[in-house]
């Protein structure tokens, strides 16, 4: 008898770890090696890739310089700014308030901020955290980048910034992503808890999880291993990463961590050691409005994708940094991406890295030699159209070099790659141009993200 239980037991422990091994990635790490070198060379990455499968770590490399001006190459373990991964955090602080009974998500945000104007009165919390409050992200505020970004600004002035806004629709209604919202949402979290953001922050989750290289950041404080910030401009040289002040982003994109520290704090959602399964679920329950660019749904501070393999993850951007966190909690694996540069395609990495890991087809691209310039770019400049629709891509030449622009969206710099190719650095598309007989350009071949679309030039 005492044999049949053992030999059930056993045999239940092999089905669970085939089931388990079935659900955990497996990639060969090499490949993961070699992008990491190509999108160094390609696309100017700079910085540190992390894997995980639950706690064990399975990649973590670095590559490039964590200061530049001192020739100081990058390390394991070190920190940077993570901006909108912020939210998160924030997110689940709610969660956690409400757990405590210190507010409801369905109750209205003027009933906690009194100075807030009586036109946001139709404004929940839940509103706010799902980015359907209505309320514009910071450029809706007047000379945002060129002077308020850059001011210490107490919480008065930034209510009162917010106040002299127009909300862009119904709260409810629609989906649009505001910052500003989490910042409204750190300071009711301040007005329930008695307290400064920072401190809830260490008292709720940090020092429960051991997460001692996190915090939020300050302008003046001096911090070991903190990378040093970089811009990546248009002739995609470096420049040192514009001042930006931190007092307007509480809550919303105030914070630096490790990618180590990132792990413990995915983590702790796969083993429900700070949070109730209920709220657990909670605060990744989608929301009523699905993004429009990608079809995913957005929790408290977390997108939500419910492709194969189902994800939850959140991406940040401000000037010197591109960061990037995702988990997958069916192989409990983890996804976390930190550089030191901005104006990285951060999501477009982040999408070729989760293919690597979970054995998605993927062409692993070659490091990109810069082809001899053609003496005359002017050749290839002009307007195209997409068959079938009417998207338009423009082709501009200036001062010798090219630049692509689809629609509304910020042109780019493209490359020659060999005879009428180019290929993009900052957007991962490659432009095959076609000539007819006179060598004349008749139209172009566009092919990015696993995508090919044919263009006709419009004024032959």
């Amino acid at each position: 008898m005492k044999t049949s239980k053992l030999l059930i037991v056993l045999i239940m422990i092999f089905v669970l770890g085939k089931i388990m091994q079935a659900q955990s990635p497996k990639f060969d790490s090499r490949t993961l090696e070699t992008y990491l070198k190509v999108i160094n060379h390609n696309k100017g990455f700079n910085g540190e890739i992390l894997i995980s499968n639950g706690h064990d770590i399975i990649f973590q490399k670095s590559i490039g310089m964590a200061s530049f001006e001192n020739n100081i190459q990058l390390e394991n373990g070190a920190k940077y700014r993570i901006a909108s991964i912020t939210k998160t955090f924030t997110g689940t602080l709610i969660a956690i308030a409400q757990e405590e009974q210190k507010l409801n998500v369905h109750d209205r945000v003027n009933d906690y901020l009194i100075a807030l104007s009586p036109k946001f009165k139709d404004i929940t919390i839940l509103q706010l955290l799902k980015h359907s409050s209505g309320l514009p992200h910071n450029e809706g505020i007047k000379d945002y980048w060129r002077i308020k970004s850059k001011l210490q600004m107490t919480p008065e002035q930034v209510i009162k910034e917010i106040n002299g806004l127009d909300l862009l629709f119904e709260p409810g209604s629609k989906m649009k992503y505001s910052s500003l919202g989490y910042y409204l949402l750190a300071s009711i979290l301040e007005n329930v808890y008695k307290s400064n953001f920072e401190v809830i922050l260490q008292d709720k989750i940090l020092s429960k999880l051991q997460m001692k290289e996190t915090n939020v950041a300050d302008n003046l404080k001096i911090l070991p291993k903190m990378t040093s910030g970089y811009h990546l401009i248009k002739d995609d040289s470096l420049v040192v990463a514009p001042y930006r002040n931190f007092s307007l982003l509480k809550g919303a994109g105030d914070l630096y961590a490790t990618s180590s520290d990132l792990l413990k704090w995915n983590n702790s959602f796969y083993s429900n050691t700070l949070l109730t399964q209920k709220t657990q679920d909670i605060i990744f329950e989608k929301s009523d409005h699905p993004i429009a660019k990608n079809g995913d749904h957005y929790g408290y501070g977390w997108y939500l994708n419910s492709d194969t393999p189902k994800s939850y993850y959140h991406g940040g951007g401000t000037w010197g940094y591109s960061t990037f966190t995702s988990m997958y909690p069916d192989s409990q694996t983890s996804i976390i991406i930190l550089s030191n540069i901005s104006a990285l395609p951060i999501s477009s990495i982040a999408l070729d890295v989760e293919k690597i890991v979970f054995g998605k087809p993927f062409r692993l691209p070659s490091i990109e030699e810069v082809s001899k310039k053609p003496e005359y770019m002017s050749m290839y400049s002009g307007k195209f159209i997409a068959d079938g629709n009417q998207m338009i891509l423009s082709i501009i030449n200036f001062e010798n070099r090219l630049y692509a622009k689809l629609g509304r969206n910020p042109p780019f710099e493209i490359y020659p790659k060999t005879n009428h190719r180019f290929y993009g650095k900052k957007v991962d598309v490659e432009f095959t141009f076609e000539m007819n007989e006179t060598n004349l350009v008749t139209g172009l071949l566009a092919n990015g993200m696993g995508k090919s679309l044919q263009f006709k030039k419009a004024d032959n």
